[in-house]
């Protein structure tokens, strides 16, 4: 009779609990040889509107603590948890994998895997592209997490480039592309597809092709910068300007149209998980103008839902997700004219629009899966705790 096989006793620190991470926390916690348990810094934050429900998918617990809110071009948390060091002493976890480094809670599990000499996994999506006064003040400690980790995961190409900018050994950077439950945003926004005309023409958008943005409406997104390019596209085209979302922002948007007199822009107000892939099935067009974004998960979601999508190359997934006129563009932020051409090109070319919603769907379905992450997960975990055993053999 084969003895049962040890588990790594796993602890994942993330700071709130969102929709889209759950599937992917259930996929790592199915993982054979893997005894996976997470911690919440909290449940959400003041800029999210989701309202997420956890069953029994994986072990986790809410830690109590508190946040400091700054407000810039967006709202930043810097979550304060303090017991998460006694958390860590009384479990003695084999593993310690934190999400990110800019929170007191990750920082100190950082230190207390130092001091125990803990295998440390940093696992981070940040960019280049996110300068800002506290990024500033916290570069130096920082980069000592980034060379100190014994293993790092990086969200896609954008996010590695950084952590080896940051010092990190390429060796020791895996690859978990950033992602979301694709087959379900597939498989609704496919049945949907059959009601279209119905569910357009209850939205008031009859007859037109519709272009399409989910996401906050904050200044960082850049959407002031797509509703000029769109309103030069609506006196070619009988289109309408789908908003899905709400922010700071919301009542700044709404007055921009009406004192440049750009019309057919719907606001529908932040919508849920569940009611998305209604979005996303009766649009033509994604598009996400951000001039600052680390990944941005409305790609995915657009491109399973089989469309073409437009993004600035300040979106951390741009690169992997955007095949240059194949499934969409990528444009600079900020450039109205090269947001109005890459729209007009899609929409002159009825064919072209068909073929780059199939090819973003096979894109995301052959590379950019829940369970192609979760192999990225799986190779930082064996690396990480075979070289543990490497080094604990040589101790001894």
């Amino acid at each position: 009779m084969k003895p049962p096989l040890k588990k790594n006793k796993i602890v994942l620190i993330h700071n709130i609990i969102t929709h889209y991470i759950i599937p992917l926390f259930s996929q790592l916690a199915d993982i054979p040889d893997v005894d996976l348990h997470i911690y919440f810094m909290t449940v959400s934050e003041k800029n999210r509107k989701w309202i997420t429900k956890l069953g029994g998918q994986f072990k986790y617990k809410v830690l109590p603590g508190f946040s400091i809110n700054f407000y810039t071009k967006d709202s930043f948390c810097y979550h304060i948890n303090p017991s998460i060091i006694s958390e860590l002493i009384n479990n003695h976890y084999d593993v310690i994998l934190a999400a990110g480094y800019d929170s007191f809670t990750n920082q100190i599990a950082f230190f207390y895997s130092k001091l125990c000499k803990k295998p440390f996994i940093l696992w981070s999506g940040s960019t280049i592209n996110e300068p800002s006064f506290l990024r500033t003040v916290s570069l130096p400690l920082v980069k000592f997490m980034v060379r100190h980790s014994d293993a790092l995961i990086a969200y896609g190409t954008r996010a590695k480039e950084y952590l080896i900018h940051l010092g990190a050994s390429p060796d020791k950077i895996f690859l978990a592309y950033n992602t979301v439950d694709t087959h379900f945003f597939k498989d609704r926004s496919a049945k949907l597809k059959a009601e279209k005309e119905k569910l357009k023409e209850e939205l008031g958008l009859k007859n037109r092709e519709v272009i399409l943005y989910v996401g906050q409406l904050i200044e960082r997104k850049g959407l002031k910068y797509l509703l000029r390019a769109y309103s030069q596209l609506r006196d070619e085209f009988n289109v309408a300007f789908l908003i899905v979302g709400d922010g700071l922002q919301r009542n700044e948007l709404r007055d921009l149209c009406i004192k440049d007199g750009i019309q057919d822009v719907f606001f529908v107000g932040h919508k849920q998980l569940e009611e998305l892939p209604k979005y996303y099935a009766i649009s033509d067009i994604f598009v996400l103008p951000s001039t600052e974004e680390i990944w941005g998960l409305v790609l995915n979601e657009a491109m399973a839902c089989g469309l073409p999508v437009i993004a600035t190359d300040k979106v951390g997934a741009s690169v992997d997700l955007i095949k240059e006129g194949v499934n969409g563009y990528v444009v600079e932020a900020k450039n109205v004219e090269q947001l109005y051409q890459a729209m007009k090109g899609i929409l002159s070319h009825p064919e072209l629009k068909q073929s780059m919603g199939k090819k973003s769907q096979q894109i995301v379905g052959e590379g950019f899966t829940l369970d192609h992450a979760k192999q990225g997960f799986i190779s930082v975990i064996d690396y990480t705790t075979s070289k543990k055993l490497s080094n604990n053999s040589k101790a001894s």
